[in-house]
């Protein structure tokens, strides 16, 4: 692997980490809004909405972090790009002909 990849990598990894680790966070906020019902103890009906909204930010938290190492990630790339920029572009070299094709022993 080389530098490049070496650096992007990492960000990589650790944006699909912190995406993936978003995801239960969301589906308990909609497992819990779909099981308030008005007829709850509004005592628990509280504490559930309060749930909710911590697993909200959580989750949202998580997101947030993920898209850092994604932008993370670009810059590397892009930094790379702009290194790769400086660099004359390689002249196309003449390819030689093909070689003539060869008469098979099936033709007579």
């Amino acid at each position: 692997m080389n530098r490049v990849g070496s650096a992007v990598l990492p960000h990589l990894s650790k944006a699909a980490t912190l995406s993936g680790h978003s995801a239960p966070h969301f589906a308990e906020v909609a497992e819990t809004a779909l099981s308030l019902s008005p007829s709850s103890d509004p005592t628990d009906r509280q504490y559930r909405e309060n749930r909710m909204v911590i697993d909200q930010a959580t989750a949202r938290a998580y997101l947030r972090r993920a898209a850092e190492s994604l932008r993370d990630a670009a810059k590397e790339l892009d930094n790379h790009l702009d290194f790769h920029r400086f660099f004359p572009t390689p002249s196309r070299r003449e390819r030689p002909a093909p070689p003539p094709p060869t008469s098979s022993a099936r033709h007579r």
